[in-house]
């Protein structure tokens, strides 16, 4: 299984970064945080993933876990 580094962001402030192993960059930060994760970046609390092997870099974020907002009312 690929290694991946999983970098924790609050802000531009780099807090914690470990190497995870998964199978895709997602799976290796939802493994790192516990949690499912969001495939983009949008949260000032943010996870920055990077694959040295193939040199990319993938950002993702918490995935809300509350209902959605019912805006129709």
């Amino acid at each position: 299984m690929p290694k991946y580094q999983v970098e924790e962001f609050y802000g531009e402030r780099l807090v914690a970064s470990q190497t995870v192993e998964g199978e895709n960059p997602m799976k290796a930060a939802e493994r790192a945080v516990g949690g499912a994760m969001s495939p983009r970046a949008l949260q000032k609390h943010w996870f920055r993933v990077v694959d040295e092997r193939l040199g990319s870099v993938h950002e993702f974020s918490l995935a809300e876990t509350g209902d959605p907002k019912d805006f129709a009312k």
